[in-house]
């Protein structure tokens, strides 16, 4: 009898787990794909972001108080004021003011998240790209940091996700940075599937184009 118990509660472990990987990643893709399309001028339909406020809710309910994501309901909570803040005030502006304002609150949501991701990132088994943006420095920086994030998640999603990625805001987590001595942002660092360091760019406006560079002539 003990064994059965155990055993079942061994699977609702996994399948809890399951769950609260698979809702953290469907945010993740929404907001990714909601930011690609402010990028490219698109407007933003109402929707979306009602789509993301339910997925938020539905954490709320019926997970925070059992989560493995190292996220507890406040959090989720400032997530979701956030978001509401954003919808206000994205009806009276343009399509690029809201594209900057949706980039702080992906950042917002990396920020939130970022225990968890950092485990999962360093877990893969796949070659990982590591990309420092933030939420804090000069215009220039800023815009270049926005930009990239766009480029670098359409070359993941053009290469058929063979690559994980993770984006970190390096104004709240420089951890990272210090670790491997990459102290400008934007940058970004290639791991091979060991965690070993493959390749790096620091600051750079063509960053994407080094980047592809340096695959296409590493390639497997």
């Amino acid at each position: 009898m003990l064994v059965k118990i155990t055993s079942a509660l061994i699977i609702l472990l996994i399948n809890s787990g399951i769950a609260n990987a698979q809702f953290f990643e469907s945010v993740e893709k929404e907001t990714e794909r909601i930011l690609i399309s402010l990028s490219g001028g698109d407007s933003l339909k109402s929707s979306e972001l009602t789509e993301l406020k339910n997925l938020l809710t539905t954490y709320i309910e019926k997970n925070s108080s059992e989560s493995n994501l190292d996220v507890n309901q406040r959090s989720i909570d400032s997530l979701t004021n956030h978001l509401t803040e954003f919808e206000s005030e994205s009806q009276n502006i343009s399509t690029d003011s809201a594209f900057v304002l949706f980039n702080d609150w992906y950042l917002h949501l990396q920020n939130i998240f970022y225990e968890y991701s950092k485990e999962k990132f360093f877990s893969s088994p796949k070659q990982k790209i590591l990309f420092f943006s933030t939420s804090m420095s000069c215009y220039c920086t800023l815009k270049m940091t926005r930009e990239q994030t766009v480029e670098l998640l359409k070359y993941v999603a053009g290469n058929n996700d063979k690559y994980d990625y993770w984006i970190i805001d390096s104004y709240w987590y420089n951890e990272l940075q210090i670790e491997y001595e990459t102290l400008f942002a934007p940058a970004v660092i290639v791991f091979n599937g060991s965690n070993e360091v493959l390749y790096k760019i620091e600051y750079e406006e063509k960053m994407i184009a080094q980047l592809t560079d340096y695959f296409n002539n590493n390639s497997n």
